[in-house]
């Protein structure tokens, strides 16, 4: 497990706990819940955030509140003009290097996305899992053991 991974994870958990208390999108994001409150302390320092500092931890908190809406309001039925949820994962078919300006991304489940931002960044990887999400300037893709994240536009 990587630790780019464990926010993605963390999340999953917290919706899975705000679903199991049928608790909806707004009581999720009061619910005060913590990525400290959904691992054990063994747990939590395994994956190094207990490294991070309470402003961190805060801002981590903040952040997962935010994604537990967002993939809520895709799970709710919610469809964007290509008829999918808000948030997509999945696999790159194949080998990924990166991107590099206009790189096209055609992923496992037969989806084919395309960088819609200059950036440059090099990775190789076999199949790395991939999750793409919506956000207010357009889609997001996130790629399994890279920092950054980069914009996306769907192509098919």
């Amino acid at each position: 497990m990587t630790r780019r991974t464990i926010p993605v994870l963390v999340c999953g958990l917290l919706i899975l706990l705000a679903a199991a208390q049928g608790q909806d999108k707004q009581e999720a994001k009061d619910s005060g819940t913590h990525v400290e409150s959904l691992m054990t302390a063994a747990e939590f320092k395994s994956c190094g955030l207990s490294k991070l500092t309470p402003d961190e931890i805060a801002h981590l908190d903040t952040w997962l509140a935010s994604f537990a809406n967002r993939i809520a309001s895709g799970a709710g039925g919610n469809a964007n003009a290509h008829g999918s949820s808000e948030v997509i994962e999945s696999e790159i078919d194949g080998e990924f290097h990166g991107w590099d300006g206009q790189t096209i991304f055609k992923l496992a489940n037969g989806q084919i996305w395309q960088q819609s931002e200059y950036d440059y960044e090099y990775e190789y990887a076999y199949r790395p899992e991939v999750m793409i999400y919506k956000t207010s300037a357009g889609y997001k893709m996130k790629v399994e053991d890279m920092e950054d994240t980069i914009y996306v536009k769907r192509l098919k």
